[in-house]
């Protein structure tokens, strides 16, 4: 009998699971008696492209921007060895590590922003179209999808 009582909550979460899922599955985020309309399509579809190209060009950026900080780091890590001293060698390396993670860990930064102010104007545009259920209904992507 105390094993019953015990399995008792267990029962009731997951029953209270598979109520959840089934509320989720049958609802419908388009209100009764409404199509989407054009317009709709054509706001959604607008903001949807402006997150998408600011992405683009944040990941473009941050390629572009790497490759530089690369080819920087090997013309100093080359420099470094041109040195006299080893003293001056490991010195000239140690600046120009440090110098690459630095740069780096900036890219990485103004990437992670450019990525979030795209999702934010995204998230404030798809308001302004009236139909946010729709779109979170069929929209499971999310900012952290893209890393």
């Amino acid at each position: 009998m105390r094993k019953f009582f015990a399995a008792l909550p267990m029962i009731g979460l997951i029953l209270g699971a598979v109520a959840i899922a089934t509320e989720i599955k049958t609802t419908n985020p388009v209100p009764n008696g409404q199509q989407l309309s054009g317009a709709v399509v054509t706001c959604i579809k607008t903001a949807l492209e402006k997150r998408e190209n600011a992405v683009v060009s944040a990941v473009t950026t941050f390629q572009n921007s790497s490759l530089a900080a690369l080819n920087t780091r090997k013309t100093s890590l080359l420099a470094a060895w041109d040195k006299t001293t080893k003293t001056d060698v490991k010195a000239a390396i140690t600046v120009a590590r440090k110098a690459y993670k630095t740069s780096m860990t900036d890219l990485k930064t103004t990437q992670s922003t450019a990525r979030k102010w795209a999702w934010d104007i995204y998230k404030t545009d798809v308001k302004a179209c009236k139909w946010i259920q729709l779109v979170q209904a069929v929209d499971t992507s999310s900012p952290n999808s893209e890393q």
